[in-house]
């Protein structure tokens, strides 16, 4: 299948969401945005990786997701959700629209 394409290669290439490394999938946390602003991941382990200059979480309403990383740090999350679209938010920068939809995708 696709995966196998990029099973070594690096981070931030907007390939398929599919492709591995350690992480099923990776989610940047920019200054008030998400990127890709509505990620669809596969569940299991999401690469969350702060390049903003302020910390950020990556907190799912309604779920036991809420993880903080902290300014131009790396780390994981695991987002043991059923297939799904889920609100995606920070919960530190809600307010200036660091909110998007999240999907897990089966």
């Amino acid at each position: 299948g696709l995966f196998l394409f990029a099973a070594c290669g690096g981070g931030s290439d907007d390939a398929d969401p599919a492709a591995g490394g350690e992480a099923s999938s990776t989610v940047t946390l920019r200054d008030s945005a998400f990127e890709p602003a509505d990620p669809v991941i596969t569940a299991g382990t999401v690469e969350l990786v702060n390049e903003g200059e302020s910390p950020h979480t990556f907190t799912i309403e309604g779920e036991d997701v809420d993880v903080e990383v902290e300014a131009g740090q790396t780390t994981t999350a695991t987002v043991d959700l059923p297939a799904g679209t889920y609100t995606l938010f920070c919960s530190f920068h809600r307010g200036q629209g660091m909110e998007g939809t999240l999907t897990v995708d089966a």
